[in-house]
């Protein structure tokens, strides 16, 4: 687990499953698209012949929301992180939620580069922390060692982190 406070949000990201019942508001992938891919192994992206299945993330937090649909082929695609991460973050402050769960599976099995999540998400959360903010954990539950390692490089090393 990774551990770092953020003006006054406490960030977590642990790796594999979790529980998310005591989290407020959580930000999840609606499907997960798996299939066959042409060297016929089963794994994220395209299929062949059409035939493919999704895997759809349980939740038990109190609100989910979802991740747009993204890939490492849409150009905006640190944007829409970024960007859906604040929006997260504002919805989380509306409805004074104090924790706040990400999900970053459907991201990375979407072929994102791991640094470029990392980033974008310790970025808009780093922002959100300059504000006067009720939210006090945000916890990011990562899917791979690799994951894990591009968060940890991230929150040890804002300065490095392009500013918007």
């Amino acid at each position: 687990m990774a551990y770092r406070h953020l003006g006054s949000i406490e960030v977590q990201v642990v790796l594999g499953k979790f529980d998310d019942s005591e989290l407020d508001l959580v930000v999840k992938a609606h499907d997960i698209p798996l299939g066959l891919s042409p060297s016929g192994i089963i794994g994220a992206g395209g299929t062949v012949g059409g035939f493919g299945i999704t895997i759809k993330e349980a939740s038990n937090a109190k609100v989910v929301l979802q991740w747009p649909g993204v890939s490492i082929e849409d150009p905006d695609r640190r944007d829409v992180i970024y960007q859906t991460t604040r929006n997260a973050l504002k919805s989380a402050e509306e409805m004074e939620a104090p924790s706040v769960g990400l999900f970053t599976m459907g991201l990375e099995v979407s072929r994102i580069p791991s640094w470029e999540i990392a980033e974008e998400i310790v970025q808009a959360i780093n922002d959100h922390s300059k504000e006067e903010t009720a939210i006090n954990k945000v916890i990011i539950i990562v899917s791979s060692p690799i994951q894990m390692s591009s968060f940890q490089f991230a929150l040890n090393n804002l300065i490095l982190i392009r500013q918007r």
